[in-house]
């Protein structure tokens, strides 16, 4: 034990309460204090059993928000022992939003809920230029709050008090927003008057919570900073990774050595399939016509009915590059991952010849890294321009996303959930120089590039669909409007009682058609009439997905950049009254609270997600809440930024890691992620399998780039009935928060679900 430095690097303890913004409270803490911040879960055992001995390791601790009320055990954990703390295991304390709730609980308060809860809105929050809110001349902070804590401090009036209350004589009020007319004033700030605690209701580091936050934060520690000289109190020199497992991150060394042999009988064969020598990517470039659709050059290439997975901007204003992947019978490998047996299957033929029982989908991702990092090109030239030089193509599951958050998923009818090809042969075409990229990673594979090339040059127009292969018979299933209501009211009741923020609710379609239909002219015939930057076409083995995506899921170049592309808000061009909705009627319906709001939660999930894998300093918001024009709708969307590299504990950072850290997409579930998911689990009574899932690549030169799977067709040979040729699956929905109208949320997700269904089936019967 030495003299208390005051200098040093402080040693932070946050404990989170499964929360989906936690990364962004830690990653505060780091920037503005130079803190070293440990991150525990309410949930473990050893630190509860340890608890005074991890306290004595530290310097001071925050406790963060998360679902659910603040005097339920299994919500608050080990929280509650920190307001209980003897005289000389005192430390000091923040509590933030579900923390400032507990410790108002723990001194007399009363934690009701609120008449309107409070998510995602940004609010003046009113004090006295005191304490941890000295100097902070305006303070505009978001909350995510279906709960409150009740001092007594407010009179018949809706006055407050700024002084201990008969009630909670022990916790001064610091701060109130005054401004809620349907609330009344809510209390967001409090000091404890003879212990070094301090809460606030309202969230620092929110996207959208002025700078200010971010000086309360530094404001608290000086103010704790202060007890701690005064107390003369020294953290012990005992390392907390005695009670903590190390973090990972996907690499090689991260699943056991019988998993990662049996990981790299799957890399290599793969790498078989290339050869014993160096990975050679063989390619020639054309110039080519605007004309040019990935749906002619299929055709005249005579892919129509084959194994293929097309990634197509279709022509939409933001998209640049089409990316076809090409099966090549007995040489492509496909990879399929199921959740319901936890089993990887790979193999070139119809139907798998190999298969590993895996621990859980964490061991998946180092097997794909793997398998990319024995292909990466050797050539002295690349084409550096485009995005994909061959490497994984295909999808995962929604399903796969909840097991990532061990969040139970429903099975899927035994659609695979992770479904990729090891694709070799690739064609590019880049929209924005008229060039065709044709492409390999087979050995002596340039007679088919210059083939491919050949034929390229032979194409005069784009090929039109035959309207004559769209089904005029067929029959749906479809949510109906009161059972949809029904679950809307289940979420808000959710939403509610503090659960959640924001659940994003769906529901599917299930088409039936007498026979078998041609999926390929229906792609074609959906690309024309519903265009979206992210447009795809799978087929591999038994599933179809056909889908016009306007979301990006996660997109990462070559050179460590990450993006995120969240859509929260929707408008139809044309209105109701039949005339066109412009962009200034657009910008005002999206400028709504309630739409902001929407897309604000998603944005700060995303910030959280992202900077779990690259640090939060390392994270940054290049557009928030932006319309954007699409073919048929307006949309609210941002953009959420990060790079990859060293992550703060040490670790290099890999795109696959943003990506198995951000599953399933929060733009499809809501926040808190785990909970929601929980939640809408039980609500929604069955897998969204594919959809709500990503497609995409994952590329040997280090990029990959991913879709949200909505605006999408699915269909799987498992799902065929007797006396039917096979069922489609059209899933759509959208955010319920609590300021979400129920009609317009069923007329919403309708308006997501027709996109597809009138593209493809012209009006089923039996909707």
């Amino acid at each position: 034990m030495g003299s208390l430095q005051v200098d040093r690097r402080p040693h932070i303890l946050y404990i989170d309460a499964f929360d989906s913004f936690a990364n962004n409270i830690t990653g505060l803490l780091e920037q503005r204090l130079g803190a070293q911040v440990t991150l525990v879960h309410t949930d473990n055992s050893v630190i509860d059993k340890n608890f005074l001995q991890v306290l004595r390791a530290v310097d001071a601790v925050v406790v963060g928000p998360g679902p659910g009320h603040p005097a339920n055990p299994s919500d608050v954990g080990f929280i509650d022992k920190l307001w209980a703390l003897g005289e000389a295991d005192l430390l000091p304390v923040l509590g933030i939003c579900l923390g400032f709730q507990s410790l108002c609980l723990g001194h007399g308060a009363d934690v009701q809920r609120l008449p309107h809860p409070r998510h995602g809105i940004v609010t003046r929050v009113s004090h006295r230029n005191n304490d941890m809110f000295a100097s902070l001349a305006k303070l505009e902070a978001t909350q995510y709050h279906s709960l409150h804590a009740d001092i007594g401090g407010v009179s018949g009036d809706k006055t407050v008090s700024w002084e201990p209350t008969s009630k909670c004589p022990l916790l001064q009020p610091l701060a109130w927003d005054e401004g809620d007319v349907v609330n009344g004033p809510i209390l967001m700030g409090v000091q404890h008057t003879t212990k070094p605690f301090w809460g606030v209701q309202f969230h620092p580091e929110s996207i959208c919570t002025s700078a200010a936050g971010g000086q309360l934060i530094s404001n608290w520690w000086a103010q704790a900073k202060e007890w701690l000289l005064q107390r003369g109190r020294i953290k012990e020199d005992v390392p907390l990774t005695k009670w903590l497992p190390l973090p990972t991150h996907v690499g090689r060394s991260d699943f056991s050595a019988d998993t990662a042999r049996r990981g790299s009988k799957l890399a290599q064969a793969l790498r078989s399939v290339a050869g014993s020598g160096d990975i050679i990517l063989r390619w020639e470039r054309y110039p080519t016509k605007p004309h040019l659709t990935t749906a002619s050059l299929l055709n005249s290439l005579g892919y129509r009915g084959e194994e293929v997975v097309v990634l197509d901007s279709q022509g939409h204003g933001q998209g640049r590059f089409d990316i076809m992947g090409l099966i090549v019978p007995g040489q492509t490998v496909k990879v399929t991952y199921s959740v319901s047996d936890r089993t990887l299957r790979y193999g070139s033929g119809a139907t798998p010849s190999s298969s590993v029982f895996l621990d859980s989908i964490d061991d998946v991702w180092p097997m794909l890294q793997e398998a990319l990092d024995l292909h990466v090109p050797q050539n002295d030239s690349l084409p550096q321009d485009i995005p994909f030089w061959g490497g994984f193509m295909g999808y995962i599951s929604y399903e796969a996303g909840l097991e990532t958050i061990d969040v139970a998923p429903h099975t899927s009818n035994n659609i695979p959930d992770i479904n990729f090809a090891f694709v070799h042969r690739s064609i590019i075409i880049d929209r924005l120089t008229s060039q065709v990229y044709v492409q390999s990673l087979l050995p002596d594979d340039q007679d088919w590039i210059l083939a491919t090339g050949s034929t390229i040059g032979t194409i005069e127009e784009a090929s039109l669909p035959p309207t004559s292969s769209l089904p005029t018979i067929a029959t749906a299933s479809r949510p109906s409007e009161s059972s949809y209501r029904s679950k809307i009211q289940q979420c808000q009741a959710y939403l509610h009682s503090g659960d959640s923020y924001e659940l994003c609710l769906t529901d599917s379609s299930a088409i039936a058609l007498p026979s078998p239909s041609d999926p390929w002219s229906w792609y074609t015939h959906l690309r024309l009439r519903n265009p979206a930057p992210h447009g795809a076409y799978v087929h591999l083995s038994d599933v179809h997905v056909l889908s016009s995506s306007p979301e990006r899921f996660l997109r990462w170049t070559r050179e460590g950049i990450c993006e995120f592309r969240p859509i929260k808000g929707t408008v139809k061009k044309i209105g109701p009254d039949g005339k066109k909705i412009l962009r200034p009627e657009a910008e005002a319906i999206l400028g709504t609270a309630k739409e902001r709001a929407e897309n604000l939660m998603i944005v700060d999930l995303i910030r959280h997600d992202l900077a779990g894998a690259v640090g939060a300093r390392n994270v940054w918001v290049s557009q928030l809440m932006e319309v954007e024009e699409f073919a048929t709708v307006w949309h609210l969307v941002s953009v959420i930024q990060g790079k990859l590299g060293d992550h703060p504990a040490g670790t290099g950072a890999s795109g696959i890691d943003v990506l198995r850290r951000s599953l399933p997409p929060g733009s499809m579930t809501g926040a808190p992620k785990k909970r929601s998911c929980e939640i809408l689990n039980r609500i929604e009574g069955g897998p969204r399998g594919v959809y709500s899932g990503v497609l995409g690549y994952m590329d040997v030169g280090g990029g990959g780039d991913f879709s949200v799977i909505i605006r999408t067709a699915v269909r799987h040979s498992s799902d065929a009935q007797a006396g039917v040729g096979e069922v489609w699956r059209v899933g759509a929905g959208g955010a319920i928060t609590v300021q979400s109208d129920e009609e317009g949320e069923f007329l919403e997700m309708e308006l997501k679900a027709n996109s597809v269904l009138d593209a493809l089936f012209n009006g089923v019967k039996g909707m």
